[in-house]
């Protein structure tokens, strides 16, 4: 569902050349120009297949953590399909357990925190990544190490430190929070808790026990568990004699039994057990998996490229972690299993939207990483006789399936609390609301069903979700009229924009793009005769879609209008009718319906939809980029792309927000349009003839595999807008259809296994040859044939650092500390009487006065004695930065006793939060807040210090008002010395947002 309201989810494919530009970079020089990568063209076609170093090509997308990731927010996602956590340094170690079957709320097992891994999360050499190839956290710092990782083989996340004093006591807990009640219990070595629930409150409730258990050990010496309180299990020990201990915690499925037993044979001595009897079968899982998997590794001159790469190859990584079983791990576009706010979530935990699943449906077809979808076929599948109770009976007169736009894991409709009845899918009996009267969301699933099928080749898969299809194309049929035009007519939602409206554009989208695919699903299972003379039947009498005008959109115009190029393809018949959403449905034909393509003879409708669409870049859902590769458009690609991620890409994981803003959990739904994108724009087959980057940004160079219809693998590489190698495995017996790359040039078809030439030097536009099953083809230019270019393999570097495109990062770049706040300046807010130009106080030019500072007692290198400490005030020259502008800059300080900040704030009062980082590498967190320089009133808890008798403004002019510098203390803790400071980020100065300026800082030691 689209989530556009408070109670709704207002949703609201190189050159090697792209290879040296990398290596370049990486070594300190000048990136190759697009005319030199031409120069420099190789191929990584080499003894008859695509040679791809697939480690260090997967580890060019590592999460690098430069700092520790302390804020939730900062998570590293873990996960092993149903169980999944996120992972931050908050109390040394902090993990967030989340399970794919913990319904209907989605309850988490809990949270599991090591705070004696705060000398590790506090050293000044403090270093971490996540190595998405192995699916291996890594940390470092203090003499320290840690590694943890969920095991792909079991519900267990293991935690392995080294460095640590032998004798020392260290704990290691998992908590429960208010509003849980588990029970808790022990054994000698392992505390347990675990809790069962009905789902029998709300309405279309399952009836079904649910629950979660977290069991948590250790391996170390005079291992102890307990339970400090009635929501806490905890073990303490003492590290083995070399420094080292390892941590365990099992969260396996729990409806209920014995506890412990079920504890004792999830962890099943893992405590103790060698390093590579926990990580054998673990690692054999993830590298399979990335075998398999068509990598992608982009290159550009501005580092947009190897951005977007990085967001793909982690979105294949995210969707592996959490991939689910019998239903997705994903529920609503929402990485579910790497929530970090206890159980917090920000829509219906219980339900399922499809919208919001599409695009990794799109994107792991693709990819090639098929079973991926595996759990989304199975929801709906599986509950096929709940779907049809609820169609026959909240859709009164219908047959076959209506699927619920957004249905409940077990089959209906509801939605959740009081809108469950007013606000349910598929339910004509209630008033028109959201998705009451959504009926195409059956027609998506059955055609995702047939493009797996096309695919794999999996008939066994096809026959058993043909139900799905035949009773989608049966609903439709059925809610069908025939108006006195011989068409048919349906009144419906066009999705969530339009509610209860004729001639709905999702729904002729619906039928033009199914009832072809069910004949054919159902003659290729010799059943279903009768359906099938059904739709052969209604097939000519679906209406055409519909028009609007572009300048309007509020008038209702006919394909004959065409010709004027005038027209776009509208919601519904009725442009009037109110929207509620911001759903670009005219541009469904292209994706995900596949009607319309580069080529059709609707693709000018299509793009004059696409340039008039209503909604730009609308939520982190947006379709933008994705439906701009299915009409050809390379540059919309990359212009979408890019604005999708600097406006919703927020999180350093990759993951992005509904919004933009905060949430209380990440979404995976971007990176899905984001990796179903580059993908399409590399290579596309949706009709079933082959196109070589059709929608390729010309900036940017590629080079890898997209898996298209029958298990086949295309390999491209390409620079500079031109492919150079392109190789195809066949993974079925087939006549191969291939819009030449090379429009209007001389090419050849060699099958590689055997030299032999398959198709003779041609200039067409479409090539067509016969392929043999698991034999490879190359298609090349007759001036440049494969076998003669230079071999190098599409390789790479893995990352080192975090990476920026805009606002949005991936990772946590490394701190800079500076050796004194005076380092830190960044701002000019004191300025001479006589020359008050070059300051800029506040955003907007307006200064301190330096002679009205220093006749209030503020003189430079002078001290200043308040709140109990002595100041330095800053001995900064004239037109000098003489304070920082607070953003997290990083300050080392030492002392003891209390901190204390002389400070004062511009346009408002601005508060944020800082921390202390002491020498043994604990933190202490700390909010500072100061009162805006206008005003004589301290802060809560704050002095004043200096009051100024005026500002200066530009031009050399005195504003007659006070300007004050305030004194904010922090009471450090005793016996502990601090090593540095780190300052709230408050964000850059700018005119009409508070900023708080620091002048300096003290302490009493």
């Amino acid at each position: 569902m689209n989530r556009q309201r408070p109670s709704m989810r207002g949703r609201t494919g190189m050159a090697a050349a792209a290879v040296l530009c990398t290596a370049a970079a990486a070594a300190g020089l000048a990136p190759l120009t697009a005319a030199s990568a031409a120069e420099a063209t190789t191929t990584a076609w080499h003894d008859g297949a695509f040679q791809v170093d697939t480690p260090n090509t997967v580890r060019r997308s590592n999460i690098i953590l430069g700092q520790p990731n302390t804020s939730p927010a900062q998570f590293i996602p873990l996960g092993n399909g149903t169980l999944g956590a996120s992972v931050w340094g908050a109390g040394g170690f902090t993990a967030q357990l989340n399970r794919s079957d913990t319904f209907p709320d989605r309850k988490s097992p809990g949270q599991v925190v090591i705070p004696g891994l705060s000398r590790l999360t506090g050293a000044s050499d403090f270093t971490g990544y996540l190595d998405i190839y192995d699916g291996v956290l890594h940390e470092s710092g203090g003499g320290m190490t840690l590694t943890a990782y969920l095991r792909a083989d079991t519900a267990q996340l293991v935690v392995d430190v080294t460095g640590a004093d032998p004798s020392s006591t260290q704990t290691a807990q998992v908590k429960l929070w208010s509003g849980r009640s588990p029970v808790a219990r022990v054994s000698e070595n392992t505390a347990v808790l675990s809790e069962t629930w009905t789902d029998n409150q709300a309405q279309g409730a399952s009836g079904k026990t649910f629950g979660s258990l977290s069991a948590i050990s250790a391996g170390g010496r005079n291992v102890k568990a307990s339970t400090p309180d009635a929501l806490t299990g905890q073990v303490a020990f003492n590290p083995n004699s070399d420094g080292s201990f390892r941590v365990v915690v099992a969260a396996p499925t729990w409806t209920g039994g014995d506890a412990l037993d079920t504890a004792a044979a999830t962890i099943n001595g893992a405590a103790n057990k060698s390093s590579t009897a926990l990580t054998t079968a673990h690692l054999k899982w993830w590298h399979s998996y990335w075998d398999q998997a068509g990598l992608i590794k982009i290159s550009s001159a501005d580092g947009s490229g190897d951005y977007i790469e990085n967001l793909r190859t982690l979105y294949l990584y995210d969707a592996a972690a959490e991939r689910g079983t019998s239903s997705p791990g994903s529920q609503a576009g929402v990485a579910d299993l790497f929530s970090f706010s206890q159980d917090r979530h920000q829509w219906f935990p219980a339900g399922y939207w499809l919208w919001n699943l599409r695009q990794q449906v799109q994107a792991n077809l693709s990819a090639g990483v098929t079973s991926l979808n595996d759990p989304f076929f199975s929801l709906y599948r599986d509950n096929i006789d709940n779907i049809a109770a609820w169609t026959a009976e909240r859709i009164p007169g219908s047959e076959g399936l209506c699927i619920p736009e957004t249905m409940r894991f077990n089959g209906n409709g509801y939605y959740s609390g009081s809108e469950a009845a007013s606000n349910a899918s598929c339910d004509s009996i209630i008033a028109p609301s959201w998705n009451s009267q959504t009926f195409s969301s059956g027609a998506e699933l059955a055609l995702w069903i047939w493009q797996h099928y096309l695919a794999t080749d999996d008939r066994a898969m096809l026959k058993a979700n043909y139900p799905l299809i035949s009773g989608a194309a049966t609903f439709l049929l059925s809610v069908a009229t025939t108006g006195s035009d011989g068409l048919l007519h349906t009144k419906a939602n066009a999705h969530e924009n339009q509610w209860s409206v004729t001639d709905p554009v999702t729904n002729i989208v619906a039928m033009q793009a199914l009832f072809p695919v069910a004949i054919e699903a159902a003659e290729t299972l010799d059943t279903d005769a009768a359906l099938v003379t059904e739709l052969k039947n209604a097939i000519p009498k679906i209406p055409a879609l519909p028009r609007w005008d572009t300048a309007t959109q509020r008038q209702l115009l006919s394909p004959s209008d065409d010709a004027v190029g005038t027209t776009m393809i509208g919601l519904s018949t009725q442009p009037t009718a109110p929207r509620h959403n911001t759903e670009n449905l005219g541009l469904e034909a292209a994706w995900p319906y596949n009607l319309i393509g580069d080529d059709s003879s609707l693709t000018a409708l299509a793009k004059r939809t696409y340039a008039s669409r209503s909604y730009v870049n609308e939520a982190d859902w947006t379709n933008d980029a994705l439906q701009a590769a299915r009409l050809g458009l390379g540059s919309d690609v990359k212009k979408a792309l890019l604005a999708s991620t600097k406006s919703y890409q927020v999180y350093p994981s990759g993951l992005a927000s509904l919004n933009g803003g905060s949430m209380p959990e990440p979404y995976v739904e971007h990176a899905g349009v984001v990796a179903a994108t580059v993908s399409e724009a590399l290579v596309q087959d949706h009709d079933g003839l082959v196109r070589i980057a059709p929608a390729w940004p010309s900036d940017w160079s590629g080079e890898g595999t997209v898996y298209v219809r029958h298990n086949t693998k295309v390999h491209v590489q390409i620079s500079a807008g031109t492919p150079s190698t392109v190789a195809i495995k066949s993974g079925a017996a087939q006549t191969l259809h291939v819009r030449n790359p090379w429009p209007g040039q001389s090419v050849r078809v060699v099958s590689d296994s055997t030299g032999t030439t398959v198709l003779s030097d041609t200039t067409d536009s479409k090539l067509s040859f016969s392929a043999e099953k698991s034999r490879s083809y190359l298609v090349e230019r007759v001036s440049s044939p494969t076998t003669s270019q230079t071999y190098q393999p599409v390789s790479g570097s893995p990352a080192s650092k975090a990476k920026h495109l805009g606002r949005a990062q991936i990772g946590l770049d490394h701190p800079v500390v500076y050796d004194s706040l005076a380092q830190s300046f960044n701002n000019d807010g004191i300025t001479d009487d006589t020359d008050t130009g070059a300051g800029n106080y506040d955003g907007g030019g307006a200064t301190f006065s330096a002679q009205a500072l220093s006749a209030a007692g503020a003189v430079p290198g002078g001290t200043i004695k308040a709140g109990g400490l002595s100041f330095t005030w800053p001995t900064a020259a004239a037109e000098s930065n003489d304070n920082t502008v607070a953003d997290g800059q990083i300050i080392s300080v030492s002392g003891s006793g209390t901190l204390g900040f002389l400070i004062s704030g511009s346009y408002g009062a601005p508060t944020g939060t800082g921390t202390v980082t002491y020498t043994d590498g604990t933190r202490q967190d700390f909010t500072l807040t100061t009162a805006d320089w206008w005003s004589t009133t301290p802060p809560a808890g704050g002095f004043v210090a200096v009051t100024s008798a005026y500002q200066n403004r530009p031009g050399n002019t005195r504003f007659n008002h006070t300007a004050a510098v305030f004194v904010q203390t922090i009471a450090l803790t005793p016996g502990k010395t601090v090593s540095r400071v780190a300052l709230p980020s408050l964000g850059a100065l700018s005119a009409g947002t508070p900023a708080l300026h620091v002048f300096a800082i003290a302490t009493t030691t």
